[in-house]
């Protein structure tokens, strides 16, 4: 289990470790709040949609952390994939007032809710993606939207990059030496960004 001081140096790097408080962003004191809850080493962790706002580099460091949590952990999320991750037991507000306990986790919170909406002579909206999730595991799953979510970023900095070397080219455009730099430097890019889309092509074919 990593400590809070090295959860820390995970959740940021560089000159945001000695950042001042007002300089951060949101995303950015978020984790700061969550480390000197971690640093208290608390008996009890209540956390109420704690992966909201959160980019996948930073939810996998507090994923790893929660998932060998030694107190108790009580969460409130939407998001499934955390849950069966980091809980041993969930719970559910099924809407008519009372909590139930589920056993098959959130596989069986949504097989009630769509008993419910056949009961209710509703359409269940969620059954032909039931269907499709069936063809995979969750856990592949999960690993797909990760990738698409890095690759996007990726592909977005090196098209921002790409960006700012065509503005270099225009001012060195009587200094053939720069110029030939830059121009090696959009070659690998563009390489780049082939493999990256190739990796984003087979984690939305997974998906569909």
């Amino acid at each position: 289990m990593c400590r809070p001081r090295h959860c820390w140096s995970d959740l940021a790097s560089g000159d945001k470790l000695t950042a001042r408080l007002g300089d951060l962003s949101g995303g950015e004191r978020r984790r700061f709040q969550l480390l000197k809850l971690l640093l208290a080493e608390p008996n009890v962790l209540l956390l109420d949609e704690p992966t909201n706002d959160l980019d996948i580099d930073t939810l996998n460091v507090v994923e790893d952390f929660l998932d060998s949590w030694p107190g108790t952990l009580i969460v409130v999320s939407h998001d499934r994939y955390f849950l069966e991750r980091v809980t041993d037991s969930i719970w559910s507000l099924m809407g008519d007032g009372q909590i139930k306990q589920l056993p098959g986790g959130v596989d069986q919170y949504l097989q009630l809710r769509s008993e419910a909406k056949r009961a209710a002579g509703r359409p269940d909206s969620s059954s032909k993606a039931g269907v499709a999730q069936k063809q995979v595991s969750a856990g592949d799953e999960r690993a797909a939207r990760k990738t698409i979510v890095r690759v996007e970023k990726q592909l977005e900095k090196l098209s921002a990059r790409e960006k700012r070397i065509h503005e270099e080219m225009a001012q060195a455009a009587s200094d053939h030496q720069r110029l030939s730099e830059l121009n090696a430097e959009l070659g690998r890019i563009s390489e780049q960004k082939l493999e990256l889309e190739s990796d984003w092509l087979d984690a939305a074919a997974l998906l569909e």
